[in-house]
């Protein structure tokens, strides 16, 4: 805590405002999102981006997958062999990553009647650690 020791650093292409990440169970692969690349116009779709972390030292970026809309992302966590990702005005998105270099999208929930696109408003966040399965997205608009 009070003297933290940076291992390495890493970049990838196309970077707008690199938000938040989750490393799978297995920690070897860290899955990470870019809250603003669509906004930006770095990139067109929702983009996931996965990294290998075999080496901490040397981390790899190996898979950049792309979502079929323009939704700008936000929070994602992993459970199992799927990522739970909340993508603003498009709601919640699951990814099947039980392989990380290839993953697919499995399911959506949207959780905004007030329109699409790139940019802030609708699913925050998700929670998917209940032992029963339920999944909680939060919404900055409609709430739980």
């Amino acid at each position: 805590k009070s003297n933290p020791v940076e291992l390495s650093t890493a970049s990838h292409p196309n970077p707008a405002y690199m938000h938040q990440g989750w490393v799978t169970e297995d920690h070897r692969y860290f899955i990470m999102d870019d809250e603003s690349d669509v906004i930006a116009g770095n990139v067109e779709t929702t983009r996931t981006l996965v990294w290998e972390l075999d080496d901490l030292e040397d981390p790899i970026l190996v898979k950049e997958f792309f979502g079929s809309l323009p939704a700008s992302a936000h929070n994602l966590y992993v459970k199992g062999d799927f990522t739970y990702q909340a993508n603003y005005r498009y709601g919640l998105h699951i990814l099947d990553i039980s392989d990380p270099l290839n993953p697919v999208e499995v399911g959506m929930f949207d959780t905004s009647p007030f329109g699409t696109g790139p940019g802030f408003g609708g699913a925050w966040s998700t929670y998917p650690f209940f032992d029963s399965g339920t999944i909680l997205v939060t919404s900055m608009q409609e709430g739980l």
